[in-house]
This record gives structure tokens, C-alpha cells and sequence, in this order.
């Protein structure tokens, strides 16, 4: 990149940035919290306002530091099996893995990469410092991470963890490996909020019937047919987790840190919180952290049986709000207000979601135009990366005559960082004069 670039905006100025790619490097890394040396409290840098020329520069400024931010954290899109059970070779494929730790081929433990195996309980885990379950990692770039000698069975669901050695940020992949048998399945995962609040809806099939033990509604418990996993701790190391929600099957003690399980259904699970220990020690939830579920059919009477499970970011989810300024309250999807009032469209995305994508306002043409003309359309980056979940357009004005309605329709998409995350969302009200 040239040390100098040149924008020319709409009024003929120019503004002249020098170094602009160190500047962004810098405000990227200030910015976003990714590093746990930097400790959690640390508060985010913003941009600095900006005038209509310089919005340009901003928007490239933000997208480059987005990525550079988001490049450092590890996305497992997919995860083959090969081999037999008892041996089998598993080869993941995403990004942001960074380099390995150790040099490969290398047959033992690592600080930065682990295999559960939910199947397995009381000593399912596998190639994580410590374990007596070894891996042999065969290979492992910034893509692709090969490991063998890992000994699962058909059927089992495993949970898969991997922390980028430089940036500290971890991804999870859940899932089953191969079998000709059914087993539940999660078709997506809903997180809403933070910290004890925090709310899971997951959906699927083959979870069964709400089980006997479910906690009373209010009240925080295990159970054995549910597991939470976090592996981001918030107390120093780059690399940790606490579990929540299961009994354990007795294998072992029941986790410490509860849940509140709001519902059960065969095809939804939710639940709307920590409860028992959260919060003390390493036990804290924070929007953006690597995470995993387990869910067994509530059939099932010991862990071997009907189980799988899901691991890394939820879908991307946004919602279009809109309000009217004139007169302080917020336009209900459907309605009519009054020609003349100024309002303004916001879209505001999960906390724990990066995406990218388009706000377009729209309104009725003239009746010799085509039949919708195009009042707005603004790009927009939103998640944790650029330090904000939602965006707002510029004010409006709303128009319309007597016996003559303006149909205004907002709609937004957005593409969300990991595999497969999409989201969209729309809005429609009418204005008109009495």
C-alpha cells in the first residue's frame, strides 16, 4: 500500500491519509479486545466522527480491521472422519487456526486443541495438555488441522475445541461421527444476552419429551440429557472452560454452575440462564466466547446411547426497528403515521455476532414512475469487531396527500462471519395526510 492515498469526495475536497494501512492496523488491534493480556475490562476504542467526506475512508477503515480481527479467530467449517473406529483421522477445514505449537507430525498433547468425546465420560478427552488420551498430529496450517489415533466409536458426539496460539481467540465444532444409526439432531442454535442472562434456544429433532427431572420453572438445575461448555476463561489463561447443566450421568460430581431450563420439547430446547456457582472463578459468559452443547434423548438411561452435539457461533440473526422522531415513539410494523413526521430506521444484530450487509429504504413512485423509488441505502458492519451490534440510517421525512398513502418498506441483510450465516429482515408501514 502507497504511504499516500488520496479520496475526492462528492464537494471536491481532498483529504489526504498518510499511512493509512499502519493506521488501520493499529486501530484494529486497539479497538476490539481480542487479547487476554489486555484484560476484559479494557474499553473499546471507537472511531472518531467523521464528516460526509471522510465516511469513505472510515467504511474502508472498519472493514479492513474487521477482518484483520476476525481472520484471528478459528472457524471450523467442517470436520472429516477417515479411518476405523478405535483409529480414526480427523481433517478439519476453516480459518484462523494460525500456526501450530508444536512441529509436526507430533504424537502427544498440545495447550491449544482437544477432542470430547461425549460417548465417553470420565475419559473422553482427547490430545489436550494433560491427557492420557494421545493425538498424533499429523499436520496443521492457518486451514487445515490433520489428527489421527483418535479413538471414538460410530455414533458418539464430540465436541471439538481449537485456540489460535497468537491471539488467544478459540472455535468449537460439534457433531456425531458417522454411523447408520438415528441420533438427535441440532439444526441451529439461538444466543440472545450475556453473561447470567444468557439465553440458548436450540433447535432440532429427536430430543424427546420434556424429561421427568426438568428443573421447576424458576429454578436452576442439571441435568443429565444437557451439557454447556465455554472455553474461553475470563481470569488470565488463553485456553480453559466451564461446563454447566449436566448431572454427569454420576459418573462424576454434577457441574457446580446451573441452568435454568425454561422448555423442553422433542424439537426445542430453551434455556434463560446461569444459576448455582456462575460467576465465580473462571465461570463467566461473555458474548463472543467459543461454546458447546451436548443434548442425549431423554429415552436414553446411561450416556452410550442416543446423543450428539454443536459447537461454534450461532446464526446470524438481525431486527429492523423504526421510529418516529416526531413524536418520540417507536412506528409499529403494519401502521400509518402522519405525512410529515421524521423517523429513522435502525438494525441492530445479536452481541455475538459479526456481519456485514445493506439497510434499503423504499417509497411509492409517482404514478407515472416506477412503482417504488429508492430513498435510502446505506452498507453497515455490526458485531463485536467494530464494537457495536446495531446502525442507524439517516432521519426521514415521511410524505403523503389525503386519500393518497405512501407505502414505505425497509428491508436489511446481513452476512455473518462463519459458514452458512445469513440473515435478513424486513419492515413495511404507510404514511398519509388527514
Amino acid at each position: 500500500m502507497n504511504s499516500s492515498l488520496r479520496f475526492v469526495c462528492l464537494r471536491g475536497v481532498v483529504i489526504q491519509i498518510r499511512d493509512l494501512g499502519r493506521q488501520v492496523r493499529n486501530w484494529a488491534r486497539s479497538s476490539v479486545d481480542t487479547s487476554f493480556k489486555r484484560g476484559r475490562g479494557a474499553s473499546p476504542v471507537r472511531m472518531p466522527q467523521c464528516n460526509p467526506c471522510c465516511a469513505t475512508i472510515s467504511l474502508l477503515a472498519v472493514i479492513l480491521s474487521a477482518n484483520s480481527v476476525l481472520a484471528q479467530t478459528p472457524q471450523v467449517n467442517s470436520v472429516r472422519f477417515s479411518g476405523a473406529a478405535g483409529n480414526y483421522t480427523l481433517t478439519l477445514n476453516g480459518h484462523g487456526f494460525g500456526k501450530a505449537t508444536v512441529s509436526v507430525p507430533f504424537s502427544g498433547d498440545v495447550s491449544n486443541f482437544r477432542v470430547g468425546d461425549d460417548a465417553q465420560l470420565g475419559h473422553g478427552e482427547w490430545g489436550y495438555t494433560g491427557d492420557a488420551n494421545q493425538l498424533t498430529y499429523e499436520s496443521w496450517s492457518d486451514s487445515t488441522i490433520v489428527v489421527s489415533a483418535f479413538g471414538g466409536q460410530p455414533c458418539d458426539s464430540i465436541t471439538i475445541a481449537v485456540w489460535n496460539a497468537a491471539s488467544e481467540q478459540g472455535g468449537t465444532w460439534g457433531g456425531n461421527i458417522p454411523c447408520n444409526e438415528s441420533t438427535p439432531q441440532i439444526s441451529s442454535v439461538e444466543l440472545s444476552g450475556a453473561g447470567a442472562g444468557l439465553q440458548i434456544v436450540v433447535h432440532g429433532t429427536g430430543f424427546g419429551s420434556a424429561p421427568s427431572t426438568l428443573p421447576p420453572l424458576g429454578t436452576a438445575g442439571d441435568l443429565n440429557y444437557f451439557g454447556f461448555f465455554d472455553f474461553r476463561t475470563h481470569c488470565g489463561a488463553g485456553s480453559s472452560l466451564f461446563e454447566a447443566g449436566s448431572e454427569r450421568w454420576g459418573v462424576s460430581s454434577p457441574d457446580s454452575v446451573t441452568l435454568y431450563y425454561q422448555s423442553w420439547s422433542d424439537d426445542q430446547i430453551v434455556v434463560s440462564g446461569f444459576g448455582g456457582t456462575y460467576g465465580s472463578g473462571c465461570a463467566t459468559y461473555q458474548a463472543g466466547d467459543p461454546i458447546a452443547l451436548v443434548v442425549y434423548n431423554t429415552g436414553d438411561t446411561n450416556f452410550t446411547e442416543a446423543q450428539t452435539a454443536w459447537g461454534g457461533p450461532a446464526a446470524a440473526s438481525i431486527a429492523i426497528s423504526v421510529k418516529d422522531l416526531t413524536t418520540g415513539k417507536n412506528i409499529v410494523s403494519g401502521s400509518t403515521i402522519m405525512a410529515g413526521d421524521e423517523f429513522q430506521v435502525t438494525v441492530t444484530g445479536m452481541p455475538e455476532f459479526n456481519c456485514a450487509g445493506q439497510l434499503v429504504v423504499t417509497a411509492l413512485g409517482a404514478a407515472t414512475a416506477p412503482p417504488s423509488v429508492l430513498v435510502q441505502l446505506q452498507s453497515f458492519i455490526i458485531g463485536p469487531a467494530v464494537g457495536q451490534n446495531s446502525t442507524s440510517g439517516a432521519v426521514l421525512t415521511s410524505n403523503g396527500s389525503p386519500g393518497h398513502e405512501n407505502d414505505w418498506k425497509v428491508s436489511a441483510s446481513c452476512n455473518g462471519a462463519n459458514t452458512n450465516s445469513f440473515a435478513s429482515g424486513k419492515f413495511e408501514f404507510l404514511s398519509a395526510a388527514p
